[in-house]
């Protein structure tokens, strides 16, 4: 028995596979980088636009959060030659999960907070809500609803600071996240790759990748519901840890309600200039 307990320790962790630095035609079966403690991670590379070019590999990440990042993905993460980390987090979910990172980090990290302060109340509902069990009358999809459209018009400040922080890497690897990185990180990805030129059928099918990765990476938590908050705080707390393509689409929804059109709200709501999008284009596009 000790020798196999010997032998279990010493096994070594998996390497994880990054896609670009692969052959082209293998990089896609490894957009999702398989870390040990962070969850859904994943290049937004080789996605393609309505015009023929392509998101560069190795340049866009998106994450869950990196609060249980284990030693070997600390190697992993200095390997990607990061310039930046965006936080999307509030000051509550850094208090609660505060990121463990490479020490010395090697990359800039910026804290643009999303759903915090006065909004910080929406959050506080479901925390009340899982501490009492108490979910009568809650619509777990109502709730997401409501979240993506705030985040079309009410969080713009916060989503034009992380594309001017996009811009500021001139093409230079970023990764972005949240908690679960989906609802922040799935919204600012779906914009990025919207002013990339990628087609709407491509970045829904992006954001719904988080259904099966946010889920896997939040297991534990849910299991733990489960068992001792009972079925009906477990399921719907696994619809909010999940995404729908509704989602999404109501923040679009919103955007062309109130700024008319994408555009629009590109130039006026982001306040990206024709330059600003063409340097976009120029450093992230191949």
């Amino acid at each position: 028995m000790l020798v196999s307990l010997g032998v279990i320790q010493f096994i070594p962790t998996p390497t994880v596979i990054i896609p670009a630095d692969l052959p082209t035609a293998q990089r896609e079966a490894h957009r999702v980088l398989k870390f040990e403690g962070v969850a859904n991670f994943r290049d937004l590379g080789g996605y393609r636009t309505t015009d023929n070019h392509s998101v560069k590999w190795g340049k866009l990440y998106r994450s869950g959060t990196f609060s249980n990042t284990s030693r070997s993905d600390l190697v992993t993460l200095q390997k990607l030659n990061l310039s930046t980390l965006i936080d999307f987090r509030s000051a509550a979910e850094k208090q609660a999960e505060p990121n463990v990172l490479p020490d010395p980090t090697g990359f800039s990290v910026v804290e643009i907070p999303t759903l915090d302060g006065g909004n910080q109340a929406m959050v506080g509902e479901v925390m009340q809500r899982i501490e009492s069990g108490n979910f009568e009358g809650f619509d777990p999809n109502h709730f997401m609803l409501e979240a993506n459209t705030q985040f079309a018009h009410k969080f713009t400040p916060q989503f034009t600071q992380f594309i001017n922080t996009i811009l500021d890497a001139k093409g230079s690897p970023v990764v972005w996240h949240c908690s679960a990185g989906k609802d922040r990180t799935g919204f600012s990805s779906a914009v990025l790759l919207r002013i990339l030129g990628v087609p709407q059928s491509t970045i829904i099918a992006d954001y719904m990748m988080s259904k099966e990765y946010a889920l896997a990476g939040r297991k534990n938590e849910i299991r733990m519901l489960r068992l001792f908050k009972g079925d009906e705080v477990a399921d719907k707390l696994t619809v909010l840890m999940g995404v729908e393509e509704s989602w999404i689409q109501a923040a679009f929804d919103e955007i062309d309600r109130q700024w008319g059109n994408f555009d629009n709200y590109a130039h006026s709501g982001l306040q990206l200039s024709v330059e600003d999008i063409a340097q976009l284009k120029s450093t992230l596009l191949e």
